[in-house]
C-alpha cells in the first residue's frame, strides 16, 4: 500500500509504496526438483554410475554361485600371455572364437590389478553384463525424455535384470561366451542411434563391426547381416517412393556397404594376424551347413527352451518352489520382449526407425541360424543366441515403452520391477562355490608337481587356480595326444618345457576324465609312482613325457 501523508497546508498526499523493512531470512532457495530439469545429462550419468555400482556387485556375488569350468580359465591365460608381451599370442591354438578384441583386452587389464586367480572370470562376467544391461537401457531410451524415458529405459534394464540362478548364470555370467560380443554390438546402435548423418558415421559402424567380428562370428549374423539388411530396404525403398532429395539419400547405402565390406575385413585381420605368426583358429567344430529336415521339430523345441533360458524363464522341469516361481515371473519378460519383436516385423517395412529395424532383423536372423543352423543343443545352444535377450529387451523399450505409459501402467511396471529386482536378491543370497579344482592345485604344489599333463576338464583351470604356479596341459585321444584347443603349443614342446606327472578323474564314474589308463599305459609305459587324492590320480614318471606325446601341426606349429 502507498503511504499517505499531510503536507505543512494540512492537505493530504500520498507519498509512495510503503517500503518492507529487509529481512533477515535470504530470499528462499530454488526448489530441488528444478536441479534434474536443468541438467538432465548430469542426472543420467549420475543415475547410471549408481546404478552400474550396484549391478556389478550383485552380478559378481551371482556369478561366484557357480563353479567355474575349462573355457573361461584358457582366456584368462592367454590374456596373461598377451600382458606379457605376446600380444599376438603366438603359438596358440584357440577354439572356434577368438575374443580377441573384446573379452581378452579387458582380462588383461583385469589380471594388471588383481593378478592371474579365479577370481578374475567373475569379475569379467559381471563388468560385461552390467554394462550389457545399462547400454540396453540407453538404447531403449532412445530419443524419448522424461516420464517415457525413464519407463523405456526401466523396462528393457528389468527385462535383463535378473538371469536365473543355475542356468542364466552359466550362459550369461560365466566368463567369455558370446555376452560380451553384445558389448560393441550396443555401443554401435548407440552410435547410429544418436549420431547425425555425416560421412563419418559409417566409417565408425564399419570399423565397430569389424571390431565385433573379430572378437566373435556371432557379431556376423548379430549385427553385419542385420545393418546391411535394414539400411538396404531404407536405401531401395527411398529410392522408389523418392521420399528424400537425392543428395540425402546416400547416408543408408553407405552404411549397407560398409556392413558388407566389414564382413570380408574381419576375415581378413585374422588371416593376417595368424600369417604374422600369431593364433590360430580352427573351423567352427560343427561346420556352416544345416541340421536335416527330420531334424527341424527337435532343433526347434531346443530353440524356444534355450530362450527360456536366456530370459530367466526356464521352468520346464523345476519343482515347485521359489526357483520355479521365478522362472514363471520371468515368462512376462519373455511375452513383452516378443510383443515387441511382432510390432517391428510389422512395420519393418515403413513405420520403424533403423535402429529398430536393425534389431528387429538381428533377432530374427540369430534365431533362424539357431534353428536350421548344427549348434543348438539344450542349454548350451543358448549361447548362440545370446543377442535375442537383449535385443527384445530394448525392442521392448523402445515400442511398448510409449504405449505403457500412455495406458497408465506404470505402476504395475513398478511391481513387475521390484519382483524382477526380488529375484536378483534371491540369487545374490546363494552360497559361493570355491574354484572347483583348488584343492588339486593345493595339493600338486605341497607335492613339488609342477609341471603335468591332464585331461581337458582339469588342465587350464587347475592352472588359474594356482596363480600359474602349477601348469597342466590338456591331452585328449585318451591321453595319447596334445589337445590342440585353447592350448599352446610351448607346453609341449620338449625343448622349452618338462612335464612328469599325469592327473585323470577316476571318480566318481559319471566324472570321469577323457584320459584312459591303458592308452596311458601303451603311450607312457608304466609310471614310477602312482598317487591318490580322493577322485584324483596322479601317475608321476622319470622322465620327460612330452618327448612321447603325439603333437598335432594344426596351424602350422612345427612338431618338436
Amino acid at each position: 500500500m502507498a503511504d499517505v501523508g499531510l503536507t505543512e497546508g494540512g492537505e493530504r498526499t500520498t507519498v509512495g509504496p510503503a517500503r518492507t523493512p529487509p529481512s533477515r531470512f535470504p530470499e528462499r532457495l530454488p526448489r530441488f526438483p528444478e536441479w534434474p530439469r536443468r541438467h538432465p545429462r548430469l542426472v543420467w550419468a549420475a543415475g547410471l554410475a549408481a546404478a552400474g555400482l550396484v549391478l556389478y556387485w550383485c552380478y559378481l556375488r551371482q556369478a561366484q554361485t557357480l563353479e567355474l569350468d575349462a573355457d573361461p580359465a584358457a582366456q584368462a591365460l592367454q590374456a596373461w600371455q598377451m600382458l606379457h608381451g605376446n600380444l599376438l599370442l603366438d603359438g596358440w591354438w584357440l577354439g572356434d572364437i577368438s575374443f580377441y578384441t573384446v573379452e581378452l583386452p579387458l582380462n588383461m587389464l583385469i589380471e594388471l590389478v588383481y593378478g592371474l586367480r579365479p577370481g578374475e572370470v567373475h569379475i569379467l562376467a559381471a563388468l560385461i553384463y552390467t554394462a550389457v544391461v545399462l547400454l540396453g537401457a540407453l538404447l531403449a531410451r532412445g530419443s524419448a525424455r522424461g516420464g517415457e524415458g525413464v519407463v523405456r529405459a526401466l523396462l528393457a534394464a528389468g527385462i535383463m535384470l535378473a538371469p536365473s540362478l543355475q542356468y542364466g548364470t552359466r550362459i550369461l555370467l560365466q566368463g567369455p561366451n558370446h555376452t560380451g560380443t553384445v558389448v560393441p554390438i550396443l555401443v554401435m546402435l548407440l552410435v547410429l542411434d544418436r549420431a547425425p548423418e555425416r560421412w563419418w558415421v559409417p566409417v565408425a559402424v564399419g570399423v565397430m563391426l569389424t571390431w565385433a567380428q573379430v572378437n566373435d562370428p556371432l557379431a556376423t549374423y548379430a549385427a553385419a547381416l542385420p545393418v546391411g539388411l535394414a539400411c538396404g530396404v531404407r536405401a531401395c525403398s527411398e529410392i522408389a517412393r523418392r521420399q528424400r532429395p537425392p543428395r540425402a539419400r546416400w547416408y543408408d547405402a553407405s552404411l549397407a556397404v560398409t556392413a558388407v565390406v566389414s564382413i570380408g575385413l574381419a576375415h581378413l585381420i585374422l588371416s593376417k594376424i595368424h600369417a604374422a605368426g600369431g593364433f590360430y583358429m580352427p573351423p567352427p567344430k560343427f561346420g556352416t551347413g544345416f541340421v536335416p529336415v527330420t531334424a527341424l521339430p527337435a532343433q526347434s523345441w531346443v530353440t524356444v527352451y534355450c530362450v527360456l533360458i536366456l530370459f530367466g524363464a526356464d521352468f520346464i522341469g523345476q519343482q515347485m518352489g521359489i526357483n520355479a516361481i521365478l522362472a514363471l515371473l520371468h515368462l512376462i519378460g519373455v511375452a513383452l520382449g516378443f510383443w515387441a519383436l511382432w510390432i517391428g516385423l510389422r512395420g519393418f517395412f515403413g513405420r520403424i526407425d533403423r535402429v529398430t529395424q536393425v534389431l528387429v532383423a538381428g533377432t530374427i536372423i540369430v534365431l533362424a541360424a539357431g534353428m536350421f543352423g548344427p549348434y543348438m543343443a539344450p542349454v548350451t545352444g543358448a549361447h548362440e543366441i545370446v543377442t535375442v535377450l537383449p535385443f527384445c529387451a530394448v525392442l521392448a523399450g523402445r515400442l511398448l515403452g510409449g504405449r505403457l505409459v500412455k495406458a497408465r501402467l506404470e505402476p504395475v511396471l513398478a511391481i513387475g520391477l521390484a519382483c524382477y529386482l526380488g529375484a536378483l536378491a534371491h540369487n545374490d543370497l546363494q552360497p559361493v562355490q570355491a574354484p572347483w579344482h583348488q584343492d588339486l592345485a593345493n595339493w600338486l604344489e605341497a607335492h613339488h608337481l609342477t609341471y603335468g599333463l591332464a585331461g581337458g576338464g582339469e588342465s587350464n583351470i587347475t592352472t588359474l587356480d594356482s596363480g600359474g604356479r602349477v601348469r597342466l596341459a590338456p591331452l585328449t585321444d585318451g591321453g595319447a595326444s596334445a589337445h590342440a584347443y585353447e592350448s599352446d603349443y610351448s607346453w609341449y614342446d620338449p625343448a622349452v618345457s618338462q612335464a612328469n606327472f599325469i592327473v585323470s578323474v577316476t571318480w566318481p564314474p559319471g566324472d570321469v576324465s577323457d584320459i584312459k589308463p591303458n592308452v596311458i599305459r601303451a603311450q607312457f609305459g608304466p609310471p614310477a609312482r602312482t598317487y591318490h587324492f580322493r577322485e584324483y590320480t596322479i601317475t608321476v614318471y622319470n622322465y620327460n613325457l612330452l618327448t612321447r606325446l603325439n603333437i598335432p601341426t594344426i596351424g602350422g606349429f612345427k612338431t618338436p
